[in-house]
């Protein structure tokens, strides 16, 4: 039995990659459910909360500034906050300032959901495409704050914004009941400009990488809710009801942390059958 598993230290990589590839199919096949739980709820609920407390009439604006390198994480953060928004009827604007394939990123993940909720585009959302803002994003975003048309005059097909009922109501930071940043590393000048001037509630959704980077502001308030990876989204998604893309992607990445954690355990027992092998036959 000992020189059996003494065997496991010299297993061909070739099964372990075959076991991988198995078992990270199985939750896209087979729906998993992992119910969130922990400290770590506190992000998500508090811009929960505040999608909640909505007043009619509002309108938020999502800054999506991701394209293929955050898709990853940052598509199930935009699909599940848009998805909470249509079902309470919220109107809200899209835009985008870090790169130029983010408009048509978003409106990929938007226009489903929103034809699904039966709401029209130019009434109840709009994308106003790429801002060019590098490293003015302050400046651009006080603009933003003072005179939204100055800034966007059209959406992101050129369509003037005053041709669009939804962007007439939107002058100035005071038509915006919250902005939603989600991005790779979302830029903290929102926080400068709309939370520290203007007093608007401000959210993050970012990669798991840069969550701790941010974990201050939602402590002291200045942030009202964070969505960190897709933890964050899978969280988001029990809280509305509707399990999607993040649940899904956070039980692959579950299953792949077991497949990582048996293969340690499988490795080290192997070295010590080995190792307790050599020393019977000496």
């Amino acid at each position: 039995m000992i020189e059996r598993l003494g065997k496991l230290k010299d297993l061909n990589q070739r099964w372990l990659y075959l076991g991988t590839v198995v078992l990270l199919t199985v939750p896209f096949l087979v729906r998993v459910p992992m119910p969130p739980g922990g400290a770590m709820l506190a992000a998500p609920r508090g811009l929960y909360d505040t999608i909640e407390a909505c007043p009619p009439g509002k309108v938020v604006l999502i800054d999506s500034s991701w394209d293929m390198g955050s898709r990853a994480e940052n598509r199930a953060q935009l699909e599940c906050v848009v998805r909470h928004l249509c079902r309470r009827r919220i109107r809200f604007v899209v835009t985008s300032m870090i790169t130029p394939f983010a408009p048509e990123f978003a409106s990929r993940v938007i226009e489903p959901i929103a034809s699904e909720a039966g709401y029209v585009y130019g009434r109840d959302w709009a994308n106003t495409g790429f801002i060019q803002a590098g490293a003015n994003i302050g400046a651009v975003i006080d603009g933003l704050c003072k005179d939204f048309h100055k800034i966007r005059p059209t959406d992101y097909q050129g369509r003037p914004a005053a041709a669009l009922p939804l962007l007439r109501d939107v002058r100035t930071i005071n038509d915006i009941y919250m902005v939603f940043c989600v991005t790779y590393q979302p830029a903290e000048q929102w926080i400068s400009f709309v939370k520290g001037q203007y007093r608007t509630p401000v959210a993050f959704g970012c990669m798991s990488i840069m969550g701790p980077r941010y974990y201050t502001y939602l402590d002291s308030g200045q942030l009202c809710g964070m969505l960190v990876g897709n933890r964050g989204a899978a969280e988001y998604e029990a809280m509305i009801g509707h399990p999607s893309t993040g649940s899904r992607l956070i039980a692959v990445a579950s299953f792949g942390n077991c497949i990582v954690i048996a293969a340690a355990i499988l490795g080290n027992v192997g070295a010590w059958a080995a190792l307790r092998s050599r020393r019977k036959r000496r």
